[in-house]
């Protein structure tokens, strides 16, 4: 390759990485700036909304709206770019119980745990009737309330809107026939500059919907705009649960423990009471005490949430594996935080102990599939133990694209015996309650198949480049001594070969000039003559050895051929060719070597064998390729040939691809040069490349 085209790649090279580097940097830029992904609107749907963190909390997406069916005590949902500095986020907030429900803004170094984030925090509280406005930074300060016209009440829709505007925090709340209401502003010099924004409940569960983000300058915040969206409130009945919710009145049924309802008769028995803490709304809904867990099965929906402390009452069916509460109704005891899980082994949960129980166990993930209404099916085993574990349809589909086969996973759940939900072959079946209670404990091992092939592919691609790099390199290497050789070819014919032709011409004038009788004096000229022009050739024949000689997709045989026939020049001396020539299937290299070795010894045995003969013999098998050049001359002297110039530079050309060179003598009247070069197949060229030069790579 010249110069110039070298120089090129390397500024072209260094030009793909400048813009590379831009390209990178620009997004960077971009991605970082405040306005990234603003305005920005929730579509809570299992397909769009896959980009929300939970910190605590049982979050589901249901009919539109995002839920938390948990009584966590600071519950979170983060979502957003830590670089959004000024903007407002506003949301529709219904309370399922007695606490609070808000949204977050500035959010940053987000943890679980009720106080453990920093950020500002808009909430409706029912404790007080007020709408709050607090700052966290590891410890809950509170800025600002506002005492709200009318009682804040459960499964009532409140607008909530929280703006941030440099260090100006100001809060707002309204409702379907109330006003709206906000705080003080509130400056902060030392405010928090940026951060994601979260849905947030304390002590009970919540359903947001039409949340969005817009910057401060993009939102209009009028009151017609106002107005329309307390247009779009829809009015809910306050009461919980309608005919479910019994108040405090006395139990209809003596209070059992859940375990004793095992051993009541199977037929004929009288309504049973149990009191527990709820641990799963979906797909079912189960109660779980000290003593054990069941399923409850109500007549119409509940309000219920995991953590709530219930008394529920029906009949109790014994049909099945377990006891279920069949048209149960409920009455709320008190709203509490939900109980945690009893670690267990899967051997532990098969034993059937602890059917609809809430547990943690552990397991490799060995197969995931979607059902047709959209939960998520993982089947799992630890050791010789196999179980399957089932996800809610919505937000569990995100988890299809971090989990990946043979990983193993840590579930929490309701472990439950139920042929609705089992219907393999395992013992048992853990209900999971949200995508948060799958955690990924240890990636696939490296050396599973797919790992492996990847590996490999990747080595051979590593390998592939670094090979073509190096042959690239030796290329340049080459293509330097060949333009070396060109520019000594050059210099040789402009000087020696010029002045050789020169002395001959002014010798051939000098003997024009000489007397008649001066024939000694002629002889002498005319071996001055011979001599110059003897140089002359050689000095053209050096030219064209310096230069580079490639056969193209000529023949190797008749190519030598007409070189012994030109060298010859006509005179008495019988060039034979013999053998198969190979075609297309020889690699230029090789041929264009041999070429030039089988000039060499053709050059050779005319100048110092004086043969009557030169025979030219090639053959070709399946992994070689032989030549050889025999003559009928005068033979040579070891001592004096073997180690000459000709014979070593025909060496080193048969080295540089793999051949074996031969030179044998005897008798009188026969000399032989042969050459046995190994030909790779057909599949090792191919990965091999040609070079543009072939006769360079013979040097």
């Amino acid at each position: 390759m010249k110069r110039i085209s070298r120089r090129t790649l390397i500024i072209s090279a260094m030009a793909l990485s400048i813009l590379t580097a831009g390209i990178i940097g620009g997004r960077r830029l971009y991605i970082n700036s405040p306005g990234y992904g603003l305005p920005y609107y929730a579509r809570f749907t299992p397909d769009v909304e896959d980009r929300w963190t939970a910190l605590g909390g049982a979050w589901e997406i249901v009919e539109g709206a995002m839920r938390n069916d948990a009584n966590d005590r600071g519950a979170k949902l983060l979502m957003g770019s830590p670089n959004w500095k000024d903007y407002i986020v506003e949301a529709d907030v219904q309370l399922q119980g007695e606490g609070s429900v808000g949204v977050l803004a500035r959010v940053s170094e987000a943890e679980v745990g009720e106080n453990s984030f920093k950020g500002y925090f808009l909430g409706v509280r029912t404790v007080d009737n007020s709408l709050v406005l607090g700052a966290f930074e590891f410890a809950y300060h509170e800025v600002a309330r506002v005492v709200l016209p009318d009682p804040v009440r459960p499964l009532r829709w409140y607008h909530v809107k929280l703006k941030v505007d440099g260090c100006q925090i100001i809060a707002y709340a309204s409702a379907q026939g109330m006003g709206e209401v906000q705080t003080a502003p509130l400056n902060d010099p030392d405010c928090f500059r940026s951060g994601v924004i979260a849905l947030r409940s304390n002590g009970t569960g919540g359903i947001w919907r039409n949340v969005r983000v817009s910057q401060v300058d993009s939102l209009t915040t009028d009151a017609g705009a106002l107005g329309a969206s307390q247009a779009s409130l829809p009015q809910v009945a306050a009461q919980r649960g309608g005919t479910q919710s019994a108040g405090d009145g006395a139990p209809s049924a003596t209070i059992q423990t859940i375990r004793s309802l095992s051993y009541l008769p199977p037929f004929g028995s009288p309504p049973a009471s149990v009191r527990g803490s709820v641990i799963l709304i979906r797909p079912a809904v189960y109660i779980q005490d000290s003593t054990g867990g069941v399923e409850a099965q109500f007549d119409n929906a509940t309000t219920l949430k995991i953590g709530d402390e219930v008394e529920v009452t029906g009949e109790v069916d014994l049909d099945k594996f377990s006891p279920v509460i069949r048209r149960a109704r409920f009455r709320l005891l008190r709203e509490a935080v939900p109980v945690s899980p009893v670690v267990l082994t899967a051997n532990q949960v098969a034993e059937a102990q602890y059917d609809s129980r809430f547990v943690q166990v552990e397991g490799y993930l060995r197969t995931m599939s979607e059902g047709n209404d959209g939960a998520i099916a993982l089947d799992l085993d630890a050791g010789a133990q196999s179980f399957r574990a089932i996800l809610p349809p919505g937000r569990s589909r995100s988890l299809l694209q971090r989990l990946a086969q043979e990983s193993r996973l840590r579930l929490r759940g309701v472990s439950v015996v139920d042929a609705r939900f089992n219907k393999e072959a395992n013992p048992f079946a853990i209900l999971v309650r949200s995508p948060e209670d799958v955690e990924v404990l240890a990636g696939p091992p490296w050396w599973r198949p797919s790992t492996l092939i990847l590996a490999t592919l990747a080595g051979l691609t590593l390998i592939i480049i670094f090979n073509y790099l190096y042959l690239l390199a030796i290329h340049w290497r080459l293509r330097a001594v060949a333009d070396e050789r060109e520019r000594l070819a050059n210099e040789i014919h402009d000087t020696l070969a010029q002045s050789f032709a020169g002395i001959g011409f002014q010798l051939q004038a000098i003997r024009n000039s000489l007397p008649h009788d001066a024939e000694l004096l002629k002889s002498q000229v005319d071996l001055a003559i011979s001599m110059a022009r003897t140089s002359h050739g050689e000095a053209r024949r050096s030219i064209a050895n310096l230069r580079p000689i490639s056969l193209g997709g000529a023949s190797l045989l008749p190519a030598l051929r007409e070189c012994a026939v030109r060298m010859v020049n006509n005179g008495n001396l019988t060039v034979e060719a013999y053998g198969e020539d190979g075609g297309r299937t020889v690699p230029p290299r090789i041929k264009d070597t041999l070429y030039l070795i089988g000039q060499e010894a053709i050059a050779n045995s005319i100048r110092h064998a004086a043969p009557d003969t030169i025979r030219i013999r090639l053959e070709r098998t399946r992994g070689f390729i032989y030549l050889s050049i025999e003559d009928d001359g005068q033979g040579f002297i070891a001592d004096s040939h073997c180690t000459g110039f000709g014979i070593l530079g025909m060496r080193n050309r048969a080295e540089s691809i793999s051949a074996m060179l031969t030179v044998k003598h005897t008798g009188i009247r026969r000399t032989w040069v042969e050459v046995k070069a190994p030909v790779r197949s057909h599949i090792l060229l191919g990965l091999w490349p040609r070079p543009r030069f072939s006769a360079t790579r013979n040097l």
